[in-house]
């Protein structure tokens, strides 16, 4: 029997996953700090990851993890530091404690926010996060990469972009990913072999602003196309504004900024 912890399983993806993540001889061990139901066969363990004797409680007898747990917006540094920044060294040092073979990690695309628009990124551009909910992504990315290096755990990183039934503005034309599509690509990170990989979790979007070879090229075929639900797409809806328009991470980009919007076009790959 496989066990796969899966944390942030009460929020809007961890839900999404419970339904459709598991295969024949496999139970899902459903971590969050909201309570839950349990379904028939779920283990439900509450509690607060910032706490590390929870967290090496709730990886012991776990072969892989699905971590989706943190805060998911912006905010100020005092309510990211917790779920984020700590949550996410203790869930890492109980993984290597406790002999976790791989770790898939919910990350984001506002880690790459603040390059232009219309610009195909593949995974070994640098990061430029457009936010300290970005930034908080990267740190996560490095820990990642620390523990696959040094201590041989997996790390599989998906930069979720707009996760949402349908595309709902212009920006998600580039960003979307169905539901179908992302239970696919985590479902990829439990099964496929790497070191320390990231993708990028779109649909197959025809505008995507990035090169998603390398999810290809382990399996990942996703079904959908942000392009289908165009006519239904308002181009007034969503951020507006120059900042907004021209960054990949939009309103997150745009929020709070007062640089030099030309000086960042020009940036491209330094």
């Amino acid at each position: 029997m496989r066990r796969i912890l899966l944390t942030g399983a009460a929020g809007g993806i961890g839900s999404m996953l419970r339904e459709n993540l598991l295969r024949e001889g496999e139970v899902l061990r459903l971590c969050d700090i909201a309570p839950m139901t349990a379904h028939d066969g779920d283990e439900v363990v509450m509690g607060d990851l910032a706490d590390a004797d929870f967290a090496m409680d709730v990886c012991r007898d776990v072969d892989a993890i699905v971590h989706m747990a943190g805060q998911a917006k912006e905010g100020p540094w005092e309510k990211l530091v917790g779920p984020n920044l700590i949550a996410t060294t203790n869930l890492w040092e109980a993984a290597r404690v406790n002999g976790v073979e791989r770790v898939v990690f919910g990350s984001s695309n506002h880690v790459v926010g603040m390059y232009p628009v219309g610009l195909e990124l593949d995974p070994s551009d640098i990061t430029r996060p457009d936010s300290r909910y970005g930034a908080t992504k990267v740190f996560a990315e490095a820990v990642a990469s620390l523990y696959a290096d040094k201590y041989g755990i997996k790390s599989f990183l998906v930069r979720i972009g707009t996760f949402a039934e349908k595309p709902e503005n212009i920006r998600a034309l580039s960003t979307w990913i169905s539901p179908r599509d992302l239970a696919a690509i985590v479902r990829l990170g439990l099964d496929a072999d790497y070191h320390c990989e990231t993708v990028f979790g779109v649909s197959r979007n025809t505008r995507a602003w990035c090169d998603n070879s390398r999810a290809f090229a382990l399996g990942y075929d996703p079904q959908d196309n942000a392009e289908d639900y165009l006519a239904q797409v308002d181009p007034n809806a969503g951020p507006q504004g120059p900042v907004a328009s021209s960054l990949q991470g939009g309103g997150s980009a745009a929020k709070e900024f007062s640089g030099d919007i030309d000086l960042l076009r020009r940036r491209v790959r330094p």
